[in-house]
């Protein structure tokens, strides 16, 4: 994977169980989009910045083809060669997104997820991408949030901020990158389609358990930025009870693109 997430080497497991969860909530979401582009049929596929391989995981379990993924972290891909020790059909490579060292035209289809949030130049990367793929071959991003867009009720003006994009930023990431898809899909060539990948709105009993399996997470997080104890103690008070009295709302826009390479 192309970034440089500024997390401590401490917080990094903290940091892949978060990814990890998030593949497993967001797999109703990537399955439609793997029919759509014909994921199942396809011989070889790219999985770029696979991470700690649970989505590539997902894809190995769905296609009848190979699956060649790629990360820039020698870490990564220790982390994932784990993960995916039962999937034979698997091969792991370190290498930077931003330079792909496969030929022109090769790939039937690419995927990442959750990549060009945190990359380094998402241009140079799609591009890449674009390249390697063959000729009416497809590429496709599965998910990019865009935390502008991010929709909390009942409002804290002193915390909301921080899961709206202050935390994303300060760990090198790009917390608009969602809306910006077309504009890398169009400028590498492709056909492009965008889409919203999550249209359903969690219950509060969904987001309560998401929370909970993810507090240390986001503790953390608000420790990171300078919140006190005692700020932590009555944010949290305050977010569980709302979810207990079935009022909270909580959504922001996870975008996905589909790109066709010209023939």
């Amino acid at each position: 994977m192309d970034f440089k997430p500024k997390i401590p080497l401490s917080q990094l497991n903290d940091f892949i169980k978060k990814l990890e969860l998030q593949a497993l909530e967001t797999s109703e979401e990537r399955i439609p989009l793997y029919n759509e582009i014909g994921l199942k049929n396809a011989n070889l596929i790219l999985d770029v910045g696979c991470g700690s391989g649970t989505v590539t995981r997902d894809i190995a379990n769905y296609s009848k083809g190979k699956v060649v993924s790629v990360d820039g972290s020698k870490y990564m891909i220790n982390v994932a060669s784990k993960v995916l020790k039962n999937n034979k059909n698997v091969v792991l490579l370190i290498s930077s997104a931003e330079s792909l060292p496969f030929e022109n035209n090769v790939f039937d289809i690419i995927t990442c997820n959750l990549l060009l949030m945190w990359a380094n130049n998402p241009q140079i990367v799609v591009n890449e991408m674009t390249r390697v793929v063959k000729p009416g071959g497809t590429v496709l991003a599965s998910l990019e949030p865009d935390y502008g867009g991010k929709l909390h009720y009942p409002e804290n003006p002193k915390i909301d901020p921080i899961f709206a994009g202050k935390a994303i930023r300060k760990k090198g990431g790009d917390p608009h990158i969602g809306r910006k898809l077309r504009l890398l899909f169009v400028k590498a060539g492709l056909l492009t389609k965008i889409g919203i990948g999550n249209n359903r709105i969690w219950t509060c009993e969904e987001d309560k358990a998401y929370y909970l399996h993810s507090r240390d997470f986001y503790i953390k997080t608000m420790k990171d930025v300078g919140l006190s104890e005692e700020e932590i103690d009555k944010w949290e008070y305050e977010y569980l009870k709302s979810l207990d009295d079935g009022i909270q709302l909580n959504f922001f826009p996870q975008f996905y693109a589909i790109g066709i390479k010209k023939k």
